[in-house]
């Protein structure tokens, strides 16, 4: 939402907000211009406004319901970003896996090239300080959400898919029904325009796209591929090939975040910057100065000379990714600390959760953020732990449901050169803080 307010302000509307109490958000949004509003009431409507709404807010929110009762125009956050990406040439990139950080990377690029576009992320880019920012430019990147399916009312002039896998079954009821919004998301793309995926995760031959077709991965049967990648200092390098003008060209890339999975999403990037004919040698160099998002394996600090991360997954194949990645830079142990992000989640995914944390030397678990889901029987932290333990997993485990534990027990344990890795998609960053402030958790 509070991206949506900064863009819109940008485009010269007069925007204002409220929101359930303070946070760096709304002190952003006030230091935009943007005026914000603590607690909700229906005397903060005034007439001849639009009211924009989230996902987030019940239909009987007293905003919501009078903004209804008075026949204001309403629209779900969703269209709102629609009408936006869809006013100018979008950029949508969505995927299981991926988008915050892609997207993230495509508006550096895009800005590097100074073509001043409008991003909108759903996580914040370290260059930007935010999660969005208004250009004048002909370009939109947006992040393309899955989740509730909205992303099917975009009609962008280039869809990416990083990947496609088990997730937001709650809305989608089945897998089939979850890779059929994909597909038909990248039908929705510009005629004129291309759909970019990642070649080793998707088949889109048979698909009848229609489209101008662009694969990238790591396999040399894509049109722009990784070879000779390597790994060091949180970092990696590798050989882009791709296709131009039909030769095959060669560029050294360098990142400053590590693993394949930042490997494939600077794939992906650089094949929007390929597919819009943008020059690929100053697109490289640009590349090498992403530091990555707030929460994708952030480094925070350090505690008696133990590093500690602070990382978004809460997804199986995003928990893997993420501890393969810091293994490779490993220097003594590796001390995880994970909290199951939905109770839908985790009872769908209960099995591939047990087996995605080998690299992990100590494990910590902590019960379930729910996020607004009732909880489930029988569907908690130690259920999780079960699983971890029948699968075999036989270092370190520890359970502690309630987080004001764990940063006393990090505080006892940790050890100089660990590598402590606090993952989740819900408040376990408060972990974080605490273990570094030392101060107590409230």
């Amino acid at each position: 939402m509070s991206a949506i307010a900064l863009v819109l302000k940008g485009t010269g509307h007069q925007v204002r907000g409220s929101d359930m109490k303070e946070s760096r958000y709304t002190h952003l949004l006030r230091n935009e211009g943007v005026e914000v509003i603590i607690g909700h009431k229906s005397s903060n409507l005034k007439q001849d406004e639009i009211v924009v709404y989230s996902a987030a807010i019940p239909e009987d929110n007293v905003e919501l319901a009078e903004a209804r009762k008075e026949k204001f125009e309403v629209i779900a956050r969703s269209d709102a970003l629609a009408q936006i990406l869809n006013s100018k040439n979008g950029i949508a990139i969505s995927g299981t896996h991926g988008k915050t950080t892609t997207t993230s990377m495509v508006g550096l690029l895009l800005r590097g090239l100074s073509l001043d576009p409008t991003i909108i992320i759903g996580g914040e880019l370290n260059e930007l300080g935010s999660n969005a920012r208004y250009g004048e430019g002909k370009y939109v990147v947006a992040e393309a959400c899955e989740s509730d399916g909205s992303f099917l009312k975009y009609n962008p002039y280039i869809s990416v898919v990083t990947n496609i896998e088990d997730d937001h079954i709650d809305h989608y009821k089945n897998y089939k029904a979850l890779e059929d919004s994909f597909y038909r998301f990248m039908k929705n793309t510009h005629k004129d325009g291309f759909i970019i995926a990642d070649g080793d995760c998707l088949e889109l031959k048979d698909r009848k796209l229609g489209k101008n077709i662009w694969l990238y991965g790591i396999s040399k049967e894509n049109d722009m591929y990784a070879e000779n990648i390597k790994y060091k200092n949180f970092g990696s390098s590798y050989q882009l090939v791709f296709k131009r003008d039909g030769n095959l060209q060669r560029l050294n890339v360098k990142l400053s975040v590590p693993g394949i999975h930042n490997v494939r999403n600077s794939l992906a990037a650089l094949s929007v910057c390929c597919c819009l004919g943008l020059d690929m040698g100053k697109s490289v160099e640009i590349l090498q100065y992403f530091t990555g998002a707030k929460r994708r394996f952030e480094k925070k600090g350090e505690k008696r000379g133990a590093l500690i991360f602070d990382d978004y997954a809460h997804h199986p194949s995003e928990v893997s990714a993420t501890l393969e990645a810091a293994f490779q830079d490993k220097k003594n142990r590796m001390i995880t600390v994970f909290q199951p992000h939905r109770y839908s989640r985790l009872s769908n995914l209960l099995g591939k959760f047990g087996t995605c944390f080998k690299h992990s030397d100590i494990l910590i678990i902590t019960d379930v953020y729910g996020a607004g889901e009732q909880p489930l029987p029988g569907i908690t932290g130690k259920a999780l732990v079960d699983e971890i333990i029948e699968s075999g997993y036989a270092k370190r485990l520890a359970y502690f449901p309630q987080l004001d534990q764990i940063s006393a027990y990090l505080d006892i344990n940790i050890e100089k050169d660990d590598m402590v890795l606090l993952m989740g998609a819900g408040d376990i960053t408060r972990v974080t803080e605490d273990l570094l402030k030392g101060s107590k958790i409230e």
